[in-house]
């Protein structure tokens, strides 16, 4: 399910963000500080071109862990289109 994959890729790359921000903070590197700039950016961009409802292909923003309904037309998220 595209979905899943989504999340998970999300959910690695919210990982690898802060691991790049506790290494800058711990070794004082702006390599680090640069990596998680560019996580975070790769990130609001995956977020934007891959959550979205499966039916309607709106976006789903920021919509709570647990959501099982497309806020915008209604179908179950658990179903692909």
């Amino acid at each position: 399910m595209k979905l899943k994959r989504a999340k998970k890729v999300i959910a690695g790359l919210l990982a690898a963000m802060a691991a790049a921000v506790v290494l800058g903070a711990v070794w004082a590197n702006p390599v680090f500080a640069a990596a998680a700039v560019i996580l975070l950016l790769v990130l609001i961009s995956y977020s934007f071109s891959q959550w979205r409802c499966p039916h309607c292909g709106e976006y789903l923003g920021w919509v709570g862990k647990g959501i099982q309904l497309c806020p915008f037309c209604h179908e179950r998220l658990d179903q692909e289109a």
